[in-house]
């Protein structure tokens, strides 16, 4: 228990001990409130003895860290390491105190200060903390193979440096420890000058059944198959070392066949520099073909070959490397448009990419979905992935949280960003990886990729807790890749007297800012850049000596998206299908967004943007009436849009037509009138007409009923609204008269004016009478009576109207025809 990150566990039973590595936090600096530095460490104990490695209450030195508390971020109590913390968690299940925390065999810090033992950050010059457990060696002098490591080697532990390119070797007091000695394992340096290949950022280390080591090197590079990364052995071999072989070829891929391929073996290199003879496979059946340093082989059939040379020296010690060619299909080109590699941005900001590919056979058209990327925190040698995806064109949002990774720490963006093609002739799909760097806006000083002749000494008030001091003429920092696109200015955290200059490609160039710095503390300087290098390079600061630097910041937007979305809607159907400007069906409003890099969400309101909804998904409006949709767009970095509208008018329901002074298949007396009303309640009546009996009639008025023969008749009434939806009525009625009929129909004249007065007086009279007949069963006397009331109609003293007369008249024969 206790472990924080244990990486490369070793259970040897020979020497009864379990031994790691084990990673810290990323701490720089010790804090009084809170405990110690992020140390990383290597550990030992018998297999049967559990300890408490004390993580997370004590770290390297058995050094405490201390209670906290969140909500007023004020200090507790410190952990009590020798006796066993106290776990007070609320979430804590388990013991309430864990026993007494044991210190590490070996722990080590930033620089060779922090730490018993210097060499662990002596041997190599990277910088960076990543401890590798590794095998112990157990020498045995019955195992035939020539190579094993000899019984110096024996019960020594290995350990490799994955952040600081180096392996080590422990004697220790199995099987607790402590370690007695550390010596550096076949120095890069050394194997340099004999030309053997360097330890590269090494994962693994593993002995083999022949005594010989193995060591996995990641290489230099993330989430990819580094070009460096590779599985070496390391043999024993007093004496005479086997050569290096090493393979130049051009080209190495074509479309088609034939190919010819220039071979080089030229910088294949022998630790005794002596002279070596070459031996050539081009086709890999394991029979060479050709001899010499260079040679040329053209493979005249499509296919995928593994040429192999073989490198042998005087004392006949070889050695043996191969190379993939490919006839038939040439690996793509990935560009990356945007960003450029080195731009600068700011954690939490989002940064736009745009991606394009080409293929000698597949042409430009790129596959987009295999268009691959990912995005990882990069510290030091190594990257945490944190987000991938699949596009052409996106925008990978940056963590704002990742300085909390360590205000120490070296930390930066990497992506990474892999494509297949479709292969061709017969050939598989072929991969292209192409990997950028993103810049963090804030540079410590101490992070220089590149530094000539500085001191990098701790200081509790620099921003990182470190300076750079002893920063003289002739001396440089140098950072690589850098651009400076989207920069505009440059500030300097510094202290002094003196100037420091911005320099492109070289610490000897003509520079193209300086800062002139004078203060006697720290201090922002700033330098405007009104003309600055474009493209990827090498950006170098010097000095003309009495400055004291902590920080540079560089000014402006960098590479970081600042474009807003651009948002529109669609609508279907596109157009109305109905009459002015109107719908007459369902509409789906499309909300459409496009950005520079990745739109984050989509959003629209019908409430006039008092509320707002995902509008991921369609739109359908189906309730009659106007609704105006506004509607918006946001990328993944915080960018919005404007606010964009469209009014939607839809009317899909038919006016409404009523029709008063006659039912559908009724009878009715002629002396009332028939009307109709149309209405619509949605988009408002456009146009109404009517016909009677096939005849057009006003629509806006009244119709008479003694104006129609008496009979049967047809009004057919037609209303369209103005969205063009029609209605269509038809009603089917008689008209009849009667003595109650005329004598209304009298009225009704003479109150329109149509019957004078005396008219009035006299037809009434004559109606009266008719009805006291027919009362009394006096049909005739009745009759009498109505042709009376029909000559009277005739008079122009009496009705001054020709067709009330004619009605009158009509009507007053229907009656008599009726008492006969």
């Amino acid at each position: 228990m206790g472990v924080r990150n244990p990486f490369r566990m070793d259970v040897d039973p020979v020497t009864n001990s379990v031994s790691w590595g084990d990673y810290g936090p990323d701490a720089g600096a010790p804090d009084p409130q809170r405990g110690p530095m992020g140390f990383v460490e290597w550990q030992t104990t018998a297999i049967t003895k559990p300890i408490n490695g004390g993580w997370p209450y004590c770290h390297g030195p058995n050094a405490n860290y201390n209670e906290w508390d969140f909500a007023t971020a004020t200090p507790g109590a410190w952990f009590d390491c020798g006796a066993g913390a106290k776990n007070n968690s609320t979430w804590n299940t388990g013991l309430a105190q864990v026993p007494p925390a044991t210190a590490p065999a070996l722990y080590y810090g930033d620089n060779n200060t922090h730490q018993p033992w210097p060499e662990l950050t002596d041997f190599s010059p990277s910088g960076g903390q990543g401890p590798m457990g590794g095998p112990v060696y157990h020498y045995d002098a019955a195992n035939p193979s020539t190579t094993k490591f000899p019984a110096y080697w024996d019960k020594k532990a290995f350990f490799a440096e994955f952040s600081q390119d180096y392996l080590a070797v422990f004697d220790v007091q199995w099987p607790n420890g402590p370690v007695d000695h550390i010596q550096n394992f076949l120095p890069n340096a050394a194997l340099e000058t004999n030309g053997q290949p360097i330890t590269d950022s090494p994962i693994d280390i593993e002995f083999g059944p022949d005594g010989s080591l193995y060591v996995l090197d990641y290489g230099d590079g993330f989430f990819r198959a580094n070009p460096d990364a590779g599985l070496y052995r390391i043999d024993y071999s007093p004496g005479n070392k086997a050569p290096q072989a090493k393979i130049s070829a051009t080209p190495i891929s074509s479309s088609s066949a034939p190919l010819k391929v220039d071979f080089d073996a030229s910088d294949s290199v022998d630790p005794e520099g002596k002279a070596l003879t070459y031996e050539w496979d081009f086709d890999g059946n394991g029979t060479f073909d050709a001899t010499g340093a260079t040679a040329s082989y053209t493979y005249t059939e499509l296919g995928k070959y593994t040429a192999r040379l073989r490198v042998t020296d005087p004392e006949g010690r070889r050695g043996l490397t191969s190379t993939s060619i490919s006839v038939g299909n040439v690996a793509p080109t990935v560009n990356i448009t945007t960003p450029p590699n080195g731009a600068f941005f700011d954690w939490g900001q989002a940064v736009p990419f745009t991606v394009t590919t080409s293929d000698p056979e597949d042409g430009t058209a790129t596959v987009c979905s295999r268009v691959s990327w990912t995005f990882g925190l990069g510290h030091d040698a190594h990257a945490h992935p944190l987000s991938q995806g699949t596009g052409c064109q996106f925008a990978i949002p940056t963590p704002a949280d990742a300085t909390q990774h360590g205000e120490t720490e070296n930390i930066f963006g990497v992506v990474v960003i892999t494509y297949t093609d479709n292969g061709a002739n017969g050939l598989p799909g072929a991969t292209t990886t192409e990997q950028l760097v993103l810049n963090p806006k804030k540079q410590e000083a101490e992070w220089a990729d590149l530094t000539q002749g500085v001191e990098i000494v701790g200081d509790s008030t620099a921003s990182g807790l470190r300076k750079v001091t002893s920063f003289d003429a002739g001396d440089h920092l140098g950072w690589d890749p850098a651009n400076l696109v989207g920069v505009t200015g440059v500030t300097a955290r510094a202290s002094g007297q003196g100037t420091l200059s911005l320099r492109w490609n070289s610490p000897t160039a003509t520079p193209f800012g300086t800062i002139a710095v004078d203060s006697t503390g720290w201090s922002d300087t700033a330098a405007t850049l009104s003309s600055k290098p474009t493209g990827t390079g090498r950006l170098f600061v010097t000095s003309t000596g009495g400055v004291v630097l902590d920080s540079l910041g560089f000014v402006g937007d960098g590479v970081a998206d600042k474009t807003p979305p651009t948002v529109s809607a669609t609508l279907s159907p596109a157009t109305p299908n109905g009459a002015n400007g109107w719908y007459t069906s369902n509409v789906t409003v499309t909300v459409n967004a496009t950005d520079n890099g990745t739109v984050a969400s989509r959003q629209r309101s019908t409430d006039g943007g008092a509320t707002w909804v995902n509008a991921n998904t369609a739109l359908t409006l189906s309730a009659d009436g106007t609704t105006t949709v506004l509607y918006r767009a946001t990328d993944n970095g915080g960018n919005a849009s404007q606010v964009g509208s469209v009014t939607v008018k839809i009317d899909k329901t038919q006016p409404t037509v009523a029709v008063s002074g006659a039912t559908d298949g009724a009878t009715v007396g002629n002396s009332g009138n028939l009307t109709w009303t149309a209405t619509d309640a949605t988009s408002g009546i456009d146009t109404v007409s009517a016909t009677v009996d096939g005849t057009a009639v006003a629509a806006d008025k009244a119709l008479a009923l003694w104006t129609l023969p008496l009979g049967s008749h047809t009004l057919v009434v037609k209303a369209k609204d103005q969205a063009g939806l029609e209605r269509s009525t038809t009603v089917t009625f008689t008209t009849r008269t009667s003595l109650l009929t005329l004598t209304a129909l009298t009225e009704r004249l003479a109150r329109e004016g149509l019957v004078t007065p005396a008219g009035e007086k006299e037809l009434e009279r004559r109606l009266q009478q008719a009805e006291k007949h027919v009362a009394a069963g006096r049909a005739d006397a009745a009759i009498s009576q109505l042709q009376g009331f029909a000559d009277a109609a005739k008079s122009t003293s009496y009705v001054r109207d020709s067709a009330a007369s004619a009605a009158l008249q009509r009507d007053a024969a229907a009656v008599i025809a009726s008492l006969r």
